[in-house]
């Protein structure tokens, strides 16, 4: 049986493109067919769900999160409404240490418990793709378990589809005294288990602080020659270069980038590397990239949540839309398509983002009749999410 949304008020395909008065057909998990929901009537042997004149658009892609951790950084996070910055909360032991320190202190059953929770509501709230990083044990043995604990995730009913990233260069371990060259060429030599575990990403945090670009270099290379396909933290921070680098390995994404300049935007293009942006982090860390700019340049952008403990809880992508609009002056629109096309450009994804026949019928309704909805009502709710064809 195949399955006809119809009555769809406005059907934002992905790309920017809107049809009007739609519909569309899903068979076996994909998109047979969208268009004028007239053009449907009398056609047998279909399952008919009447929208009302819902807003339909493509589930939303999460390009960057980090979603397996335990414990909270409450207390440091009012720190930094104080006035303390993020590099002297990690001096005094606060940061991504402190999350090492809670995450290895926990079992992986509560891992695993915490971790189904918040999937569900990513996919409860539209989020159909989210990107997964490892990064809070940086130890070897933890961080290939975590790689697993995200591949049996992505198998749960209740949670988006996963695309599973290695961060294992998140930080030194605290083992390695602050070693950052000692660990990188470490991290290097863990990439083919990684891949083998079930990543499909490599990443490292190269800023003032944590990995230079040298040392960034050596796990990157190390993760494309193992199979797996990079991306980087880069100039978040400081400006380190890190974009460059990036546009040099052939990253698919640089994320956050609230340090670049003009050469980094010029790097970015020439290389063909999306711009992966996180608003709430961004608004947390009290500073913005430049997203017009980089628009503006044709560099691709996507958007994510940057879900952590120490800088973003949330799971709503459409909080990062509207906060993409408010804050870094995108229209409804270009952050749409960041959330969604976007997003699955900056994974190398070719099969979502876009309502589109042949592409896989990750689907989410919301019950407002205009994607400019999404710039008033901070955090919409859908009305039904379609997982791969499947309400949930």
């Amino acid at each position: 049986m195949r399955t006809a949304l119809r009555k769809i008020g406005r059907l934002f395909v992905g790309d920017g493109t809107v049809l009007e008065r739609a519909a569309m057909v899903i068979e076996d998990g994909t998109i047979a067919w969208t268009g004028i929901d007239s053009r449907l009537a009398g056609e047998a042997g279909l399952l008919e769900v009447d929208l009302e004149g819902a807003l339909v658009t493509p589930g939303f892609v999460d390009a960057h999160s980090h979603p397996l951790y335990a414990g909270e950084r409450f207390g440091e996070i009012a720190l930094r409404s104080s006035g303390s910055s993020y590099s002297e909360i990690a001096g005094a032991g606060g940061g991504i240490g402190a999350t090492v320190r809670a995450t290895r202190a926990a079992s992986r059953e509560e891992l695993a418990r915490a971790l189904a929770e918040r999937l569900e509501r990513w996919l409860s709230s539209g989020t159909t793709t989210l990107e997964a990083k490892t990064g809070y044990h940086l130890e070897r043995a933890g961080e290939l378990a975590d790689v697993e604990s995200l591949l049996e995730a992505g198998r749960l009913e209740r949670a988006p589809a996963l695309e599973i990233t290695f961060l294992a260069a998140h930080a030194a371990g605290p083992e390695w005294d602050g070693d950052l060259d000692g660990y990188a060429k470490e991290v290097a030599g863990w990439s083919k288990a990684a891949k083998s575990a079930g990543a499909r990403h490599v990443d490292v945090f190269c800023d003032a602080g944590y990995f230079s670009p040298a040392q960034a270099r050596v796990v990157l290379e190390a993760g494309k020659e193992a199979g797996l396909l990079p991306r980087m933290h880069a100039d978040e921070l400081a400006r380190t270069g890190a974009a460059e680098l990036a546009a040099e390995v052939g990253c698919l994404s640089a994320d956050h980038l609230l340090a670049l300049n003009d050469d980094g935007i010029a790097a970015l293009r020439r290389g063909g590397v999306v711009a992966t942006l996180a608003p709430v982090t961004a608004l947390s860390m009290g500073r913005t990239p430049p997203a017009r700019a980089l628009r503006d340049a044709g560099v691709p952008l996507a958007l994510g949540s940057d879900h952590n403990p120490g800088t973003c809880g949330t799971t709503s992508m459409s909080l990062v839309v509207a906060l993409a609009v408010s804050l870094f002056g995108l229209s409804v629109t270009e952050a749409l398509v960041a959330a969604t096309a976007g997003g699955a450009l900056a994974l190398g994804l070719e099969d979502r983002g876009q309502l589109r026949a042949g592409m896989r019928a990750d689907v989410a309704a919301w019950p407002v009749e205009h994607e400019g909805a999404f710039a008033w009502s901070y955090g919409l709710v859908p009305s039904v999410v379609y997982k791969k064809g499947r309400a949930l």
